[in-house]
């Protein structure tokens, strides 16, 4: 058990990745080293009762009411994963340094679930391994969205690109080119991932399926064999994008002006509002997040942001 302040960090993701709907999710790490991803603190002391602290740049966002918040909503089921498993677990202040906007498209809620359970893991010396830890993760984030998916946990908790079995906590790494640039651009708007969700047709024509299969699988081969180019024609999104990108204004416009300009492809991350785009050329990538910054955000609170994978998931900070 520590006695210190423990902070932990979770990087922001960016989930389906146009080709692979509730499956692909890719972590999030700017350039300019900045710190997109909730932190979540320990302060050392034994109050009666679980406390939550919010801070952060979209801390006004979150319910005021602390039972509302999936963070305490995470320390209490971690407490009784870990009693469980015979460790000793008692309530502590808890900080949550809320720096990724919610609504976003970025894994907000991910973010902010696997810093919180990572951070109580380590507090308590590890009571829960790594598929334990996966499971209830993907468990607190079902309690969100209605569905367990891992596309945002699993990368936030792990890096990389992850490719991520729907309804199960099974998850495996992928390949990234090392040379991509991921440009993402939050507008400054919410969208919520029911109404995203509900924005899509209960059923699809089986040429809609096939072709989606093909290309996905088309996507893991490409980049398995190395070919980042041929893999970046793949990342098109037949399921989702046809029916949600009237939710994004300015997303039809983004998506020809960034090609143009040199974009291997544009697409919405996870239910959108932010949409990424995939630059192979540190010129382009700046290119591209110069006119996403004129012409893709509505308020002053709208971000761009150029990143690289970031190879290292959640840890202590």
């Amino acid at each position: 058990m520590n006695d210190n302040t423990l902070t932990v960090y979770a990087p922001a993701s960016s989930g389906n990745l146009s080709v692979g709907f509730d499956a692909l999710g890719l972590a999030l790490a700017p350039i300019d080293r900045s710190l997109l991803g909730d932190c979540v603190s320990i302060i050392p002391g034994k109050p009666n009762d679980w406390m939550l602290c919010i801070d952060g740049p979209f801390a006004h966002a979150l319910p005021q009411d602390q039972e509302q918040n999936i963070v305490i909503a995470s320390c209490r089921r971690f407490e009784q994963a870990a009693r469980a498993r015979g460790a000793e677990i008692h309530p502590l202040n808890i900080t949550l340094d809320k720096r990724l906007p919610v609504g976003s498209g970025l894994g907000s809620s991910a973010s902010s679930i696997v810093a919180t359970l990572v951070a109580l893991n380590l507090y308590f010396n590890r009571p829960l391994d790594r598929p334990a830890l996966l499971r209830l993760m993907a468990e607190m984030e079902g309690s969100i969205s209605g569905e367990v998916h891992l596309d945002n946990i699993a990368p936030s908790l792990l890096g990389g690109l992850r490719l991520c079995l729907p309804g199960r906590a099974r998850q495996y790494g992928m390949p990234w080119p090392g040379h991509w640039r991921s440009v993402v651009a939050w507008p400054g708007s919410r969208l919520d991932t029911r109404a995203a969700r509900e924005a899509l047709p209960s059923k699809y024509e089986r040429k809609t399926v096939v072709a989606h299969g093909a290309q996905f699988a088309l996507f893991v081969h490409q980049l398995h064999q190395g070919d980042a180019a041929a893999a970046a024609g793949c990342l098109v999104d037949f399921l989702a994008e046809p029916y949600r990108k009237s939710l994004l204004p300015g997303f039809k416009e983004a998506r020809v002006e960034l090609a143009k300009l040199g974009a291997l492809a544009t697409g919405i991350s996870g239910s959108g509002p932010t949409i990424f785009c995939i630059a192979d050329d540190s010129r382009v990538a700046t290119a591209t997040a110069q006119w996403l910054q004129q012409n893709y955000l509505q308020t002053d609170h709208g971000f761009v942001h150029i990143c690289r994978v970031d190879l290292a998931g959640a840890r202590k900070i």
